[in-house]
């Protein structure tokens, strides 16, 4: 992507007295909007505007994050009316997919904000490792109040690496790309053959895990969670995988944004990732998901391959179409994604919690209460998001992290 893209051509009913000259106010509009009915740009020109479609897909990232987890919070007891057989197909078709688009999404995410500082004439990566510091403190807080899993501090240590593989030529990052690749399957194949053998222990805090009868209280919860904040970051952990790939998926989002993606030229790009993502990676998926296959090869392997196709579809789809109304409640969760993934694993455990302790639970068979509770958080969700950013230009926690940046960094802005 060019760094600055010339303004366009005076009308033709405007006269011109002398030579023209680029004004420094002068609006800049991105490649991938020219012939598109959008809104103009708000932002200066040394400002890169926002890509509504970026937004759209985030919101659909952190949706679909939603509809993978949901089965963590299951609290419904009654009664099987619908075959258990669904709630396989259920949990199988957002595993890993959406996982996988969130973190092409960080990854094109980081790309924009080096290409921001490079307008800017900052150093990159500059003051990102204080934004990678300030992601993973959110992480554990949430892994720690809210619910014991998290993606967020792989992210965090993720994007701290790869922001500094960006300073190298593109061939470089190929390198690492295919190194990292290496690593990620190395682990996955071999935990196949010796299930557990790639595990290392975690580090766990010092200090006595609660001791509980039943059903441990929240703040048991909260206890055990907080010595156990670090032990799931280690290689054939949940986290470490999504470390090992993260590194090869969030510089590879990095290189799709920086060679067009999302612009008029990147077309041919969109085609190869739907050509692979769902010629290569959907085929795999449903493999694995026929055969009933948990070495881990579907979720952290097939399913980001899938995710690639899906980014390539949605991003072919807004270069021939406007945002409508359901793009607009999408847009809206992506420009507050963070607050919305915490606020939807807040709403899950709230609804765990109340539906598990009434007799409710016990009325309903899993799968529809699930679904049920789905429906239920998203709509809240989207409602929560639209309202908000009516007034506001930015998420409550995406203001909070906003000002401790500042604070940290005694910048304005």
């Amino acid at each position: 992507m060019t760094d600055r893209i010339p303004p366009f051509p005076p009308p033709r009913y405007r006269r011109i007295t002398g030579p023209s000259t680029p004004s420094t106010s002068a609006t800049t509009i991105h490649p991938e909007q020219a012939g598109r009915t959008e809104l103009p740009p708000r932002n200066s020109g040394r400002q890169q505007r926002r890509i509504p479609s970026l937004d759209v897909i985030r919101g659909v990232a952190i949706i679909g994050t939603l509809a993978s987890n949901i089965w963590l919070f299951v609290s419904f007891t009654g009664d099987r009316v619908i075959d258990i057989w669904w709630q396989g197909l259920l949990d199988w078709i957002p595993n890993g997919k959406f996982l996988g688009l969130l973190t092409i999404m960080f990854g094109i995410g980081l790309e924009i904000q080096r290409q921001s500082a490079k307008r800017r004439g900052r150093r990159w990566p500059g003051t990102y490792p204080i934004r990678a510091g300030l992601l993973f403190l959110d992480g554990a807080l949430n892994y720690i109040l809210v619910v014991q899993f998290d993606v967020l501090r792989a992210y965090a240590i993720v994007g701290f690496i790869v922001a500094f593989i960006l300073l190298l030529p593109e061939k470089r990052q190929w390198i690492f790309i295919g190194l990292a690749l290496t690593t990620h399957l190395t682990i996955l194949t071999v935990d196949v053959f010796a299930p557990g053998s790639t595990q290392l222990p975690g580090i766990v805090l010092p200090g006595e895990f609660p001791v509980y009868e039943g059903r441990p209280n929240y703040w048991q919860t909260v206890h055990e969670n907080f010595l156990t904040v670090f032990a799931a970051i280690t290689p054939g952990g949940d986290v470490g995988t999504i470390i090992t790939l993260g590194l090869a998926v969030f510089t590879l989002g990095a290189m799709l944004y920086r060679n067009g993606l999302f612009e008029a030229r990147g077309a041919r790009l969109r085609k190869w990732l739907m050509v692979i993502g769902f010629g290569v990676g959907l085929p795999w998926d449903i493999f694995t998901f026929v055969t009933g296959d948990t070495s881990g090869f579907g979720r952290y392997v097939a399913a980001p391959i899938v995710a690639f196709g899906v980014l390539g579809l949605m991003a072919s789809f807004y270069q021939r179409h406007r945002i409508g109304f359901v793009g607009r409640r999408l847009s809206a969760i992506g420009q507050m994604a963070l607050t919305c993934y915490v606020l939807q694993n807040i709403l899950g455990r709230v609804a765990q919690s109340l539906i598990g302790n009434s007799p409710l639970s016990g009325m309903v068979d899993p799968v529809i209460g699930t679904v049920a509770m789905f429906t239920v958080i998203t709509l809240l969700l989207v409602l929560f998001a639209e309202l908000w950013m009516r007034k506001f230009r930015k998420g409550p926690l995406e203001y909070v992290w906003d000002i401790s940046f500042r604070l940290i960094t005694r910048s304005k802005g």
